[in-house]
């Protein structure tokens, strides 16, 4: 058989089985006789500017050949990089919790995701009225939680505060002064005027509570992925 028909009908071949993977991958989408009369327009139109190529002797069919598995391979990155894109997403979080802790991920407009850590809990590293702070997420926390340390780095004077709120820890019982956050952002998302509270003693380390994630849109744990939505 002359190669380039060889050629021609084994390209054929391969379209017509990614037409197949793509219809498998996008249930419904040839449901309707219009899409399939056009998918076989489209398929016949592509067939015959393929025939008229390949069987034209001033063809390289060498180098049609790396062409055309070049392109080929650059589609295939594409498809299944949009069929992978979740896994990959999980992936890029656990990364970024890897090489740069508490480091939030941007996985969209008004979105990011963050990567459990090695103590099993979500960390974010947040802005709080222009001071860095390193929270640990915790949905069990009705307020943003603030140490005395972190409270007087974001600009808090812990010394004038009264501490008349009773709070549950981990310690015992301990007592928290109310306070309003001007500002905390974490990534690209940002929140003003938020409930917190500072606690005088019996907490190492500050928490990200209900009073900041109660006021996004979504925020949601799929496997060792935390996503936050504005």
């Amino acid at each position: 058989m002359n190669p380039r028909v060889l050629f021609l009908l084994i390209g054929s071949a391969a379209v017509a089985a990614l037409i197949w993977f793509l219809a498998d991958l996008f249930p419904g989408s040839l449901e309707s006789d219009v899409s399939q009369a056009n998918l076989v327009r489209a398929f016949a139109l592509m067939v015959l500017i393929a025939s008229g190529l390949i069987l034209s002797p001033r063809l390289n069919l060498k180098g049609a050949l790396k062409s055309v598995f070049i392109w080929g391979m650059l589609g295939l990155v594409l498809v299944v990089g949009y069929t992978l894109k979740d896994d990959f997403k999980a992936i890029g979080a656990r990364l970024s919790g890897a090489l740069v802790p508490s480091g939030a991920v941007e996985s969209g407009p008004g979105e990011i995701t963050l990567g459990r850590q090695s103590d099993g809990h979500f960390h974010a590293r947040a802005t709080v009225n222009g001071a860095t702070v390193q929270f640990l997420i915790d949905t069990g926390a009705s307020v943003v939680t603030l140490s005395r340390d972190d409270a007087e780095r974001a600009g808090l004077d812990p010394d004038t505060l009264s501490y008349t709120n009773r709070f549950q820890t981990a310690n015992g019982t301990a007592f928290g002064a109310p306070v309003r956050i001007a500002r905390i952002s974490i990534g690209s998302i940002e929140l003003t005027d938020v409930r917190a509270a500072v606690m005088d003693r019996g907490l190492s380390g500050s928490l990200l509570g209900m009073s900041f994630l109660e006021r996004l849109s979504a925020f949601s744990v799929e496997g060792d992925t935390l996503t936050l939505k504005k």
